[in-house]
């Protein structure tokens, strides 16, 4: 039998990334319930042992709190609240009086609990003074990594082993009332794509003009149910988000590209060869809309903004005439056809395009690249869904999920990414298709109108790890009308974002 110290410390190690450690205790929650309502007067009606005591004080962080000498176990013999599923998280605050960190469990047991396999342990390492607990319900599976049958709970209570300690309890409560989480796209935002006339094109649109705008804001990316468009603000903080983010770097600085142009071509766009000479048995085919005027990456404002480069043409770019090298990806969008292509390595010689690596993805389907298939992205993404452009920071929110680089990435992969670009294996670096989230109580309060556009998306529909390159850094449009915009993005570090996972039972649509 599996020895429960051990089980307990691997645990911990899973759930601490669920527990917030903050100093002061946070603002009322409207609409509660309570679980214990002890600012209502409410106790526990279970103390374990009569050595364990209790009794209500007022306290100068939680005001009414429950004073508890905790030397066996503390909470409800029968919950007040059965049926737990109805609700996204179990949140309360507690004040460690000790001087060092105190380690407890919050067991759940629950009508299938037979014995410790079968019930609910999650690990608690209370630091001194105000801890700030926040639970995904959604997250709480039993021991033996089956799942809890949390329509049904019948006891709960908050365990000490081999040591006592002096805590102070506030209210115990559920926010998030109304059911499971959903794995929903935002219905104003199909609505609106859907609403808005698309422009007739007959001719080569470049990417940083109203013209583009317009088509742009009438296209709709992939279906509502496309991992690029779920609204991921409720979903579940990844066991090991902690651990993710503090091995990539929490104080290092997020960052952006100026870097993915891309251009619109008519859907009767002459088709050319491209010479696939790096990747070629995980290339789509040609011949590919490719107009004689297709940007590479950085084109224009990454080159009008660098002295020393601001003198190229875009044949000199296409050609690579200082031999920069890089990745210079190549995007051409067909919105007629819904059609994308995407390339990598793009380079224009005298006898016609040459690239490292092709990518044909059909914007009417949620289908992936063959598992194991890279992209123009290592990740075997798309990359075009993800660029963050003008016309969505003039709408005042980016509406879809964003690119993220690291240095360092794990050799894994997640859906939708379906390739990863790296020997190591370390399981505390993020796998390619790692999904980030900017934490829902980040303040936009004092940034610019097109840095709470990017904000407000990072919260509301996160960012995929992508590719192998700066630490947090997403991808911009190189478009000379977006501001220079580095000095308000490196107020925001790696430790505002959190690593999320989908809600139990999500299924990728197909």
């Amino acid at each position: 039998m599996e020895d429960p110290a051990v089980r307990r410390s691997l645990l911990l190690a899973v759930f601490a990334s669920m527990i917030l450690i903050v100093g002061v205790a946070s603002q009322p929650v409207p609409n509660k319930t309570y679980l214990l309502h002890v600012s209502g007067g409410q106790t526990p009606t279970d103390t374990g042992t009569d050595e364990t005591r209790f009794s209500l004080e007022e306290h100068p962080q939680l005001g009414k709190a429950l004073k508890v000498v905790l030397v066996n176990s503390v909470g409800e013999t029968k919950t007040r609240v059965k049926d737990w599923t109805t609700h996204r998280t179990l949140a309360f605050n507690v004040v460690n009086a000790e001087p060092a960190t105190v380690n407890v469990d919050l067991t759940i047991r629950h009508a299938q609990t037979k014995n410790f396999n079968t019930r609910v342990d999650v690990p608690l390492a209370l630091k001194p003074g105000m801890n700030e607990v926040r639970l995904a319900v959604s997250g709480l599976t039993n021991n033996n990594g089956s799942t809890a049958d949390l329509a049904n709970v019948e006891r709960w209570y908050i365990a000490i082993s081999k040591q006592k300690a002096t805590l102070f309890f506030s209210d115990f409560w559920f926010e998030g009332a109304g059911g499971p989480i959903k794995v929903q796209s935002d219905p104003a935002r199909l609505a609106r794509i859907r609403a808005a006339t698309m422009p007739k094109i007959d001719r080569v649109i470049e990417f940083n003009t109203p013209e583009a705008d317009a088509i742009c804001s009438a296209l709709e990316v992939y279906p509502a149910d496309n991992p690029w468009n779920l609204v991921i603000e409720d979903w579940p903080v990844h066991p090991s988000s902690k651990k993710i983010v503090d091995r990539i770097g929490p104080k290092k600085v997020f960052r952006y590209n100026d870097d993915m142009s891309f251009v619109i071509v008519p859907p009767d766009q002459k088709k050319v060869d491209v010479k696939i000479v790096g990747y070629p048995g995980e290339s789509d085919k040609g011949p590919f809309p490719i107009p004689d005027n297709m940007p590479i990456e950085g084109w224009p404002s990454g080159y009008m903004r660098n002295l020393k480069l601001k003198s190229l043409s875009l044949d000199d770019v296409q050609r690579d005439k200082l031999k920069q090298g890089g990745d210079r990806h190549a995007i051409v969008l067909d919105p007629t056809n819904r059609l994308l292509y995407e390339f990598f390595v793009m380079k224009k010689t005298d006898g016609g395009w040459t690239a490292a690596q092709s990518s044909v993805f059909d914007l009417k389907s949620n289908k992936l690249r063959p598992d194991g298939w890279t992209s123009a992205d290592a990740a075997g993404l798309p990359i075009f869904p993800a660029v963050v452009r003008y016309d969505e920071l003039k709408r005042g929110i980016v509406e879809h999920a964003m690119r993220v680089t690291f240095v360092k990435t794990r050799r894994a992969y997640v859906p939708p990414a379906t390739h990863y670009a790296s020997k190591l294996k370390d399981e505390d670096l993020p796998r390619m298709g790692e999904r980030f989230r900017l934490r829902q109580d980040f303040p936009l309060k004092g940034f610019t109108p097109e840095v709470q556009a990017i904000l407000k998306g990072l919260k509301k529909y996160g960012m995929f790890c992508a590719d192998n390159g700066i630490d947090w850094a997403i991808s911009v449009a190189p478009d000379p009308r977006i501001p220079v915009l580095h000095d308000e993005l490196r107020k925001i570090k790696g430790s505002d974002f959190e690593v999320v996972t989908p809600p139990a039972g999500y299924v990728p649509a197909k």
